[in-house]
This record gives C-alpha cells, structure tokens and sequence, in this order.
C-alpha cells in the first residue's frame, strides 16, 4: 500500500517560515485552512500576481487539497461520456476542459477539471468531494473496461499576467509530458517530479498547474520559489471571486443548475441543442450543449432552449464600513425580502471586500434596466450591491430562446 496523506494540512504550512493559516474557529466554510492563507502580505500578493509591484515574478499557489482521480482502459471516453455534462467521447491526448455530474433533476453534485493524456483521463477535484466522486465512479463501471483509481499527486499552481510569449496557450491545454511548451516565460525547473501539467486561465490572469507527487511536494515548492513568490489562498481567493468561478457547496446550494453559473455554461451560448457529433471535441466551459444523454440533462436542454434559470451567480462589492465579511449561506436582501444567497467573500487590493451570490435573475434584470423599485441589497445585514458587468451581462441576454422562438413561428408570432 503506498502512503497516507493528510489532505487537510499542507506540508508547506510547516516548511515555509512565513506562511499564516487560518484556523477552524477563523475560517469560513469558502476557505481553505488546508493551505495558508497568506505568507506575510495578504494584499501585496496580489498584487505581485498581477505585475504591479515588486521583481514581475508570478505566484505560487499551493494546492494540496486538490485529488487526481485517473479513469483508464479502452472504454474511458465513452464511458465518462455518458455521466458528465461535458463531451469527451472525442477528446485528443494534450486537451484539458470541465465537466459536471449532474442529479436527476439537473443539479449539480460534483465540478471538476478534465486532463486527457495518451491513456488515460485525469480529473482535477477538491479533496472535500473527492471520496464522493471517487466512489461513484467506481459504481457505476459494472462491465465497462474502465478502471478507477486515485493518484499520489498534488497541485501546485504558478499565476500570472504574462507566462508566455503566445497568450493563444492558454486555452485549457494539458499533457502529460514532462517536456513543457517552448512558449512559457518562466523557466520551470527539469528537477521536480513533475506528472502532468494544464495551462489555462482565472478571469484575465493566466495559470500553470504542475501535478507532482505528494512524497516530493516541499522540495517542488522550493525549487518553484526561484521562478515564482509564494502566494495565498487568500489571493487566490480574490481572484476566482473576480473571475466568478465558484466552490461547489459554498457558492452553489443543492439546488443549482448549470446555468445559473456562467463560469459553468459559458457564456456567448447561442442557437438550439443538437444532436450529438462523435467528432466534435469539448468545449471550455464545464457544459456541452451538443451531446448525447447524461443524467440531468433534459434541465439543461429545457432551461437553453426555453427560458432562463431563476437564479444567476453575480458578485457582489461591499461595504467595508462594516468591519466584517458575510457569513457563508447568509441571505441577500432587498427592503428586507430573501432576493438570493451569499458565497465566498474575500478582501481585495482593489475593490476591497467582495462576495459571490446566487441571486433571483428577475431582480439582476430589474437592476439592469435601472428599475427604482428594487430597494438597497443587504448581504448579511451589509450594505452591498452588484457589481456593473454583472449588470451589463444581464442587460444583453435579453434574446428569445431558440426553442421559445419554434414554439412561436409555429403558433404565427413573430
């Protein structure tokens, strides 16, 4: 049997002499006190990442409660196909996309990154929900030639404004090759026991994630330390916050569905749900709206075709007067009516305190279109209110649905 290891408490928060965690009565359920929240500088971090100050040395964010599951054999793709929302059936070595297991009713239970490599799928998943995961798939390969295993890696991500000189590469690439693109800015050390790497992006920040074993984790952090500044969760945080890319369980409730989360559906959506296509590759965002059948996806295909989702993920800027942040789960009000739930809240070099929250999608549009009627927003008793582009983005979805529009020319509307 190879080696247990605690998931909740990073090595790195014992080696690295200036790195801060939160403790259980500290933390909220949106944060992570498996790695350190900050390492001295809370806010300078990032602003690091973003280039604004100090050598224009990227960040280094630990990710060791992130689990690598493996899904091998000859039938991987297809089989993996027919759970997830995502379409994998035609996914080639070398691409990297999302991908949801959805409930009957369309809700969404577990969110995680897909890596294809020669041989097999990797999923990228939170340790919180990587037993779940984990044991479902294992329950559902009956004859199938697939297998299902977790592997001895964590995550160590390197963030930044300019990682490479062809921005193009950031697109959700991933091999398992050692050998890493030509393109890349820094010089990304040949000595640490790298598995697998995925480039991609977090709102307009770029992204390195370097898959390497738990055994050789903290002698991967120093040797990356050359190339990058140690960066929090805290940070990080206040990135993804920006970048409305939500926590499953924090941000989301059991009652979401894929549209109601833009980072989840994509966005610039436009045209019916089709038939599948066994060529056709998947897409970036976590939803293939051109695929086969997979549990949940009638609400899928409803909600695209006919309507909208009653709720939308926003996020949210507050009112830093207030000396504290919402806790998670808290209502969003309006003259003291329920109008939506809060998520993660972070502390921002920028924008100061921000939030996530799932909110009614009528009263989004209200607030779009300038409607007065909706009184001041509340997020736990703080005054708070959403931010312009989620306004903006409201505003323009304003077309019929394709399915509404059928619907339409068959009864003569216009």
């Amino acid at each position: 049997m190879g080696c247990v290891f605690d998931l909740t408490h990073s090595p790195i928060l014992d080696h690295a002499p200036s790195a801060s965690e939160l403790s259980g009565s500290e933390a909220t359920e949106a944060q992570s006190t498996a790695t350190a929240w900050h390492y001295g500088n809370p806010l300078t971090e990032q602003s690091w990442v973003q280039s604004r100050v100090g050598d224009g040395k990227p960040g280094l964010v630990d990710f060791w409660d992130r689990v690598a599951i493996r899904v091998s054999g000859p039938e991987r793709r297809d089989w993996l196909n027919n759970l997830i929302s995502q379409k994998v059936n035609a996914i080639e070595p070398g691409q990297a996309t999302f991908g949801l297991i959805l409930d009957v009713k369309g809700h969404v239970e577990h969110f995680f990154g897909i890596l294809a490599t020669e041989d097999a799928l990797i999923l990228d998943t939170p340790a919180t929900h990587a037993d779940a995961l984990e044991d479902y798939l294992s329950k559902m390969v009956f004859w199938s030639q697939v297998s299902v295993e977790r592997l001895p890696w964590a995550r160590l991500t390197v963030i930044g404004t300019d990682l490479a000189t062809d921005s193009s590469l950031f697109t959700y690439d991933a091999t398992s090759s050692a050998a890493l693109p030509a393109q890349l800015k820094i010089n990304v050390p040949e000595n640490i026991d790298l598995q697998l790497w995925r480039t991609g992006t977090i709102g307009e920040l770029q992204a390195l994630d370097l898959w390497v074993s738990r055994e050789g984790f903290t002698r991967s952090w120093d040797e990356l330390n050359n190339i990058a500044h140690p960066t929090g969760r805290m940070a990080y945080d206040a990135f993804r916050v920006q970048a409305r890319q939500p926590v499953l369980g924090v941000d989301t409730d059991d009652r979401a569905i894929p549209h109601e989360i833009p980072a989840f559906i994509g966005r610039g959506i436009s045209g019916a749900t089709q038939l599948d296509d066994v060529s056709a590759g998947p897409t970036e965002a976590a939803v293939h709206l051109n695929k086969g059948c997979y549990r949940g996806q009638e609400t899928v295909s409803r909600v695209h075709n006919l309507g909208k989702s009653p709720r939308v993920l926003v996020m949210l800027q507050l009112d830093g007067s207030a000396n504290r942040l919402p806790e998670v789960g808290a209502e969003l009000t309006a003259g003291g009516r329920a109008i939506g739930r809060v998520g993660s809240s972070v502390h921002d070099c920028d924008y100061g305190p921000i939030a996530l929250a799932l909110v009614k999608r009528n009263v989004v549009e209200k607030l779009a279109s300038k409607n007065s009627d909706v009184p001041p927003l509340l997020a736990d008793g703080i005054d708070a209110s959403i931010d312009p582009s989620d306004l903006a983005n409201a505003d323009q979805d304003d077309a019929i649905r394709p399915g509404r529009a059928a619907i339409n020319r068959l009864r003569g509307k216009n």
